[in-house]
């Protein structure tokens, strides 16, 4: 009967490289003195516990790894020998070379006098591992004998993959394969990446490499825990592999004498791998076993260090002050402005703007005072101890109110106390040009701390030099970088969640490209951030946001120059980043992700309330970027609300690495334009889209950061979104339709083709600024995530590892229309999907 049913499935499906096989082993067999069996396995699943098993049986000839690329392995050496005559013994070069008569001789079950190697034996085996036939490149000899159904195949399996990695790294570590317990002391540190790449190819082995066309006929399964647990192996799994491989069920089992369980019973591997509580975060959202509870892997972003020896050094002090009497753009009469657009380009416009002439100073008194203020707010914020501080004053050489003799005499009067003033020229080339004008002044320090600051703040804390300090003492021992390496921002008033006044140490001009404080690249703009974004890298930037300050003149209002900014997210971070590499001697560890949320829905405040309160167990930096497409005067408002209330809690509790940021552009352009102005805004390495009617799940940026430890090589992240059940007719039609696969694609594939941008994560744009959604979508989104992820797809040659699906990212997206028939929505779909067959 099975073979008409086999000629029935080829006629059926003649196409079929299944039933082709299964048709054509009706005809192959040949009538064999042994039987045939192979156990296809995994290093370190106790496949040599097995082996030396079936190898006491007197009816099974059983050998080792016959096709190890060392050397051919066999409990029966006198096997190797030549039996067609030939003088000399199979090699590793012979076996590889010819491959498929060094089977037809093994199958044969004798030596090369003629003799059996078991005078009883009824079957021939051996075990084989993936490497044996890759490194050989003999694959296609490994698929032949799994499309043999004479040939049966028992599969061992290991269920704890952590266990098996493990053993992997300490039997390569110690070189102790069987026979010996490996050292108590023995320490172990696993690579998340290394992990999850091996997970990849060992679920795919035995899924996908280790499924023979006769599965049930051929096939015999068996795992390591059945095989350790010795009464129930004995007793129950024993007797079915003996009558599996058709010899005699009633003999007992009996181990090799030199196998031996290598570890310990009941073995706290937590205390074995170095990095336990790193690594199993990273695959605490995954369904890969950890035998041990979650604990966080990293000290308190916050601790006490009061008494640490860093802040208890004195430190000295440099205050960068540029100050300038010209007034602002905004204030300036027509005909200036008029003038300036007549430059060539941005520099010689920027030039001009920033010429003194009597119409664009201000009056004497308001620069006075503006001054006095400041100097006023410094003497009452700074404590005794810090009175060892320099000011160096940046003047423009043709300042008529600064620059004159008398102008700096009633300047050290302002800051009569401080160690002293210094005062630097700055020359006409670089009027308004701020960050180079920093360069200059920061040459001229030689002091611990450098901070950034202008005539136009106001300083509004006592000590906040010493929160500062203890910020960047926080910085290192929370990080054990040098202490130094790092920055730390003022809590700026005026211009909330932004690091507009960084201060540094002198750790980072000792380890800048040529000692300056910026790169040459900046003009005036950028510059701040830059600073900030770069040591967030290494975990290294913190706000002190108990150190507060506000700006009067300049910040996101109008400045007294003209804002040239440059695109410093891509190449020049790139490259500071490379340079901080060197010097630290340490990989970027931080994590900076975005999340960016267009917004077209009125009325579902709590629901992005929900997704900018989302957290991280661990320290990794996130801005929430709301997106409002929607014109209407009154949801602009209450978003903003919203926002400035979370970043007021946030800040309350002395947490500075969370921020909520309100874009809009009182109009509705669609869902690719919002999701790009987020996305561009942005300079963190990953952005996770969202969108607005979503419910994440609380653990969601755990799940990513994890991903983004596991697959570092990833360019883009598809997380699960899962719909509500189906409640009524409507429902479930969508449901059978299965319209929504691609909202769960996470789950079914490790690669996925592509995904939804309702819970994406993708690279950010300072690594392709090209990439874009494209506004030929419609408004309301269809096809605009397949175009994006093609396009990234496209920049790294099609790999299917570019998308990654991480199904322990969780998302709730409602029914469309509340469940009620949405034809408008499939319409948009089925129309963007068209569209993207077009492009692609």
């Amino acid at each position: 009967m099975t073979g008409c049913a086999e000629l029935y499935l080829f006629i059926r499906r003649p196409y079929s490289k299944d039933a082709r096989t299964r048709m054509k082993a009706i005809f192959q067999g040949k009538k064999r003195e042994h039987g045939r069996f192979v156990i296809l396995s995994w290093k370190r699943t106790g496949s040599n516990l097995l082996c030396g098993i079936l190898h006491h049986h007197p009816e099974i000839t059983m050998h080792n790894e016959l096709f190890n690329t060392i050397d051919i392995f066999t409990y029966h050496p006198r096997v190797t020998e030549m039996s067609d005559g030939s003088e000399g013994n199979w090699t590793v070069l012979g076996r590889d070379l010819w491959p498929l008569h060094f089977l037809e001789h093994i199958w044969g079950g004798r030596l090369a006098d003629g003799s059996k190697i078991k005078p009883k034996s009824k079957v021939v085996g051996f075990k084989s591992f993936p490497e044996h036939w890759r490194c050989s490149y003999n694959e296609d000899i490994f698929q032949e004998l799994m499309n043999d159904h004479t040939i049966k195949k028992i599969i061992l399996h290991r269920e704890d993959e952590l266990a098996v990695y493990l053993s992997m790294m300490r039997a390569e570590k110690t070189g102790m394969y069987m026979s010996v317990e490996y050292p108590r002391h023995l320490k172990v540190h696993i690579d998340p990446a290394k992990f999850q790449t091996f997970i990849f190819n060992y679920r795919d082995t035995f899924q996908r490499k280790y499924k023979s066309p006769f599965e049930k006929r051929d096939t015999f399964r068996i795992t390591y825990e059945q095989l350790s647990d010795k009464e129930h192996f004995d007793e129950s799994i024993l007797p079915l592999l003996l009558r599996f491989l058709d010899v005699n069920a009633d003999i007992k089992a009996k181990q090799l004498s030199e196998t031996v369980k290598q570890s310990p019973h009941h073995e706290d591997i937590s205390r074995v791998i170095s990095n336990y509580e790193e690594l199993e975060f990273c695959f605490r959202h995954t369904d890969v076993y950890f035998p041990s509870s979650p604990r966080n892997f990293e000290v308190p972003a916050k601790v006490n260090v009061a008494s640490s020896v860093a802040s208890e050094k004195q430190h000295s002090w440099t205050i960068l002050l540029p100050i300038c009497s010209r007034l602002r753009l905004s204030e300036m009469q027509d005909d200036i402005l008029s003038k300036a657009h007549m430059s060539v380009n941005r520099h010689g416009e920027l030039e001009r703007r920033a010429e003194y002439v009597d119409v664009n100073c201000e009056a004497p008194n308001v620069c006075w005072e503006r001054l006095k203020s400041f100097s006023l707010t410094l003497r009452n914020t700074t404590i005794s101890r810090f009175r060892k501080t320099e000011i160096i004053v940046g003047i423009d050489e043709d300042d008529p109110i600064f620059n004159t003799k008398e102008a700096k005499h009633r300047i050290d009067c302002l800051f009569d106390g401080f160690e002293r003033v210094v005062y630097v020229s700055i020359p006409r080339r670089i009027y308004g040009k701020v960050c180079r004008i920093w360069n200059r002044l920061a040459r001229n320090s030689s002091n611990d701390f450098i901070v950034l600051m202008g005539d136009d703040i106001l300083l509004h804390d006592r000590h906040w030099q010493e929160i500062v300090e203890r910020s960047f003492s926080n910085i290192s021992f929370r990080t054990s970088l040098p202490f130094g390496a790092g920055c730390v921002a003022l809590n700026d008033l005026s211009f909330k969640c932004f690091p507009t006044f960084p201060v540094v140490h002198r750790w980072h001009l000792n380890n800048s490209e040529s000692g300056d404080l910026l790169p040459k690249q900046f003009i005036n703009q950028g510059g701040d951030p830059y600073l900030f974004e770069l040591y967030s890298r290494w975990n290294a930037s913190e706000f002190a946001v108990f150190a507060r300050m506000e700006n009067l003149v300049g910040g996101d209002d109008n400045a007294r120059y003209l804002k040239c900014p440059i695109n410093w997210p891509g190449q020049i971070l790139a490259e500071a980043m490379k340079r901080l590499h060197n010097n630290l001697n340490e990989p970027p560890m931080g994590i900076c992700i975005d999340v960016v949320v267009p917004s077209y829905r009125l009325n579902n405040i709590h629901l992005l309330e929900k997704i900018v309160r989302l957290r991280s167990s661990v320290h990794i930096y996130v801005r929430f970027w709301l997106v409002v497409d929607n014109p209407d005067p009154g949801n602009i408002k209450e978003v903003k609300a919203m926002g400035d209330r979370v970043n007021g809690e946030q800040f309350s509790k002395g947490e500075g690495n969370y921020f909520v940021r309100v874009v809009h552009y009182g109009d509705n352009r669609g869902a690719s334009y919002a999701r790009n102005t987020g996305f561009n805004y942005s300079c963190a390495d990953w952005i996770l889209f969202l969108d607005d009617d979503v419910i994440p799940d609380e653990h969601i940026l755990d799940a990513y950061v994890g991903a983004i430890k596991r697959s570092p090589e990833a360019k883009i992240m598809v997380g699960l979104t899962v719909l509500p059940p189906s409640f009524n007719f409507w429902t479930r039609c969508l449901e059978a339709s299965n319209v929504m696969y691609f909202y769960g694609i996470a789950k079914h594939r490790t690669h996925p083709p592509w995904g939804v941008t309702a819970n994406l994560l993708v690279r950010g744009s300072r690594y392709h600024h090209t990439v874009q959604f494209k506004h030929i979508y419609p408004k309301t989104g269809g096809g605009e995530d397949i175009d994006l992820i093609f396009q990234v797809k496209e920049r790294n040659n099609w790999s299917r590892r570019t998308v990654v699906a991480v199904p322990g990212a969780k998302a709730v997206h409602p029914w469309w229309n509340n469940g009620n028939i949405c034809y408008k929505q499939i319409i948009g779909w089925a129309w963007g999907d068209s569209i993207c067959l077009t492009e692609w």
